[in-house]
């Protein structure tokens, strides 16, 4: 018989992925199904719940069959998600209307009206336009009555546990995300539930991350081909799962998830809530993730290959030889800075209205300028993004761990190590966030005979090369963060006026 595994499963905004991970982090076997979302009204989001368990069962069969192949018993299921994403569900457990995303934006009036101090710091979430929290207010404004009818409202990871176990229970750092707890004991806020329209009957109960939900019912194991009693581990929110594959476990190193949007994330061991961050669970059960978003990371970098390079994909890949232009081209981009807002603008500005700027161009530059003005305009975001959690926790970061599909860009990482002037790990795991649900699920269970997360995370866990600072560029990038700290300050009264021209409104 070979090694055991655990068996992370990962529902995304676009799919749902289950990987098979031994108890040392290596990935073994994985399957992925992609879902829609729609979009039936300008900002709005949605997706069809059902989706989410058609992708998670047929990417388990996938995996178990090829798993029983290869004669590896699986030890646990544990499970991450997208957060804020919730559902309405009636008497019989069916969707009464579509998922509304965590990436809606309809509840800009309702955002704008409730949200204040006393919820911020409640539930940990500064108002915008993420948290479940909003959205539920305009559905309590819009259709009450689908409000009303609801028998429950669950985030992913419940709806996923109740189909895998019958059991309706989630953890609360997967359900905390909606800002509806109170953060400072993980419990149920009656002032939020109350405000969003809810009743303490609708929610389903908490455990902490990392504990066993139950074991997978009988009819469901035989149906995916898992093992009778399967144990189904509390997981946590993509962010902070993926913070945990990462081996970020305390205040002295950061993630930073190099995705479509771009995350970077603290451990902390006590409660605080900042503008400057989003306050989360902890994926180690009693601690708290402080995470910074910015929604427009490698979008930024998408738009301009697409749009303005003006490079033809018939003569090659487009980002290779943009790569190789911008390399050309000194640390500071010759002056041009870049102000990374395409969608809007979120921590610690937290502005709908925000977009991206170039500043500073002349008729001397051209694409290879801009492009690397792109990429500096994203690490200084996150340049100023470090300095503040710093100054909130008072603890130094030392390193970053680096995930996410602009990691493989040794340009990239390499001016984000310069312009944060620290050490950047690059992760080995390329699916990270999975790995953090494999962690809390090894763990779960005693793997390889450690109960720890935190001893876990440290053997799951790998680097595949760090990324050192060049301090030849120190000068510089300190300089270029300081025009870029002033961009936002000094444009803030004119965004409106351009979001105003963009809808046609003048």
């Amino acid at each position: 018989m070979e090694s055991p595994v655990i068996l992370a499963l990962d529902s995304s905004t676009t799919s749902t992925k289950a990987i098979a991970f031994d108890t040392f982090g290596h990935a073994v076997v994985e399957a992925r199904r992609d879902y829609p979302r729609s979009t039936p009204q300008p900002g709005w989001q949605e997706q069809d719940a059902t989706d989410w368990w058609q992708a998670a069962s047929q990417s388990i069969q996938e995996v178990t069959a090829a798993l029983a192949a290869q004669g590896r018993p699986i030890l646990a299921l544990a499970i991450t998600h997208q957060r804020e994403t919730f559902v309405l569900l009636d008497e019989q457990d069916q969707p009464i209307r579509p998922a509304v995303l965590w990436l809606d934006t309809r509840a800009s009036q309702q955002i704008e009206r409730v949200g204040s101090d006393f919820i911020h710091a409640l539930s940990g979430k500064p108002p915008s336009t993420t948290p479940s929290f909003y959205k539920l207010i305009w559905l309590a404004e819009h259709e009450p009555d689908k409000l009303k009818a609801a028998r429950r409202v669950v985030e992913v990871h419940a709806y996923l546990v109740h189909r895998l176990t019958g059991l309706w229970r989630t953890s609360w750092a997967t359900a905390d995300p909606m800002a509806l707890l109170d953060m400072r004991d993980f419990s149920y806020a009656d002032a939020l539930l109350a405000s969003a329209g809810l009743k303490r009957q609708q929610v389903v109960d908490l455990v902490p991350p990392g504990a066993v939900i139950g074991p997978v019912s009988d009819a469901t194991a035989d149906q995916l081909g898992l093992p009778r009693g399967l144990p189904v581990v509390a997981g946590a929110g993509d962010g902070q799962s993926a913070g945990l594959g990462a081996n970020v476990t305390g205040a002295d190193r950061a993630y930073l998830s190099l995705g479509t949007s771009m995350t970077m994330g603290v451990h902390s061991d006590d409660y605080l809530y900042s503008r400057a961050f989003r306050t989360l669970s902890s994926p180690i059960a009693g601690g708290y993730t402080l995470e910074a978003l910015l929604s427009s990371g490698a979008l930024c970098i998408a738009w301009f290959r697409d749009r303005l390079s003006g490079l033809d994909p018939v003569d090659g890949p487009i980002e290779p030889r943009l790569e190789a232009l911008a390399a050309q081209v000194p640390a500071g981009a010759r002056g041009i800075r870049f102000l990374p807002y395409l969608t809007s603008a979120e921590t610690p500005f937290w502005d709908a209205d925000a977009r991206g700027v170039f500043a500073g161009v002349s008729d001397s530059h051209g694409v290879p300028e801009l492009y690397r003005a792109v990429l500096e305009g994203l690490a200084l975001e996150e340049r100023l993004t470090l300095k503040r959690m710093e100054k909130a926790t008072g603890v130094k970061v030392a390193r970053l761990s680096v995930m996410g599909g602009a990691s493989r860009s040794n340009l990239f990482t390499q001016i984000i190590a310069d312009a944060l002037q620290r050490p950047v790990d690059i992760c080995a795991e390329t699916e990270t966030t999975c790995l953090g649900a494999a962690i809390l699920g090894a763990a779960a269970v005693g793997a390889e005979g450690e109960h720890d997360v935190r001893a876990t995370a440290a053997r799951m866990s790998h680097v595949a090369r760090t990324v050192y600072p060049d301090p030849a560029t120190k000068a510089t990038y300190k300089l270029a963060a300081r025009a870029h700290q002033q961009l936002y300050p000094a444009l803030k009264a004119t965004f409106p006026l351009l979001a105003e021209l963009g809808r046609g409104e003048a």
